[in-house]
């Protein structure tokens, strides 16, 4: 086991995986490699061992931005719905309110209840505006009155922006996953099993079902059925 250890490459040859790279220079061997990076940017930034029209495709696809998240903790139990979404108007996105100890009163402490308020982003803006146009979404949604009063008296816990989501869990252009575009979806997500480089098995973003803990479990899983088909042993 290698824990916290930065996988630098996918070492491949004649389109099949050899072993991976590690951050220290230290090479890996192995003929399958479960990748939980994004799809896309395993693609992209571990291996180049796809043909050229295919990282070109993938070079192209709009990509989906993880948005804003503030952590709250809010003083007494909020009314229903569970899920609260403010439509601001204009060109501005939708916001979400969601006070999950309303279907869950045991997850009070201290009489403080959890809540987060979250709202989408377009990554273009995310990505050109950087840190200081995300920061900015962030304060105005805090300052925004529609959520407060519905809440009361509340402490905020931690927030998160873009480019928290991408340091943090390593995200390909600080992205949660391409647009699901409806050419996208009819071409499909990307194979668990690489059509491309034989031994190379992909999870989570941009695989069959999508992102969330839930949705990225059931990926893996996907992912290692195929390993476990295509060695013969599990």
């Amino acid at each position: 086991m290698h824990y916290q250890t930065k996988v630098r490459s996918i070492r491949c040859q004649d389109r099949a995986v050899r072993g991976v790279e590690l951050d220290d220079g230290t090479v890996v061997p192995a003929e399958a490699v479960i990748a939980n990076a994004s799809g896309v940017g395993t693609y992209l930034e571990l291996t180049h061992a796809i043909p050229s029209p295919v990282r070109s495709r993938l070079r192209r696809l709009p990509l989906q931005s993880p948005g804003i998240c503030v952590y709250l903790a809010v003083r007494h139990p909020t009314p229903p719905p569970y899920l609260r979404f403010f439509l601001p108007g204009g060109d501005a996105w939708c916001r979400l309110l969601v006070t999950p100890a309303m279907l869950a009163p045991e997850l009070s402490h201290d009489g403080w209840y959890p809540a987060r308020l979250i709202a989408p982003m377009d990554h273009t803006m995310a990505e050109t505006g950087g840190v200081e146009v995300q920061t900015a979404l962030l304060n105005r949604v805090l300052s925004e009155t529609w959520w407060q009063d519905h809440v009361g008296e509340y402490r905020v816990i931690d927030t998160r922006i873009p480019a928290d989501w991408g340091a943090a869990y390593h995200l390909y252009h600080n992205s949660m996953n391409p647009v699901m575009t409806a050419r996208f979806m009819r071409a499909g997500r990307l194979a668990h099993r690489s059509p491309y480089i034989q031994g190379l098995y992909l999870a989570g973003s941009a695989t069959h079902p999508g992102q969330w803990v839930s949705f990225c479990a059931i990926s893996g899983i996907l992912a290692g059925d195929c390993v476990v088909e295509d060695l013969g042993t599990c």
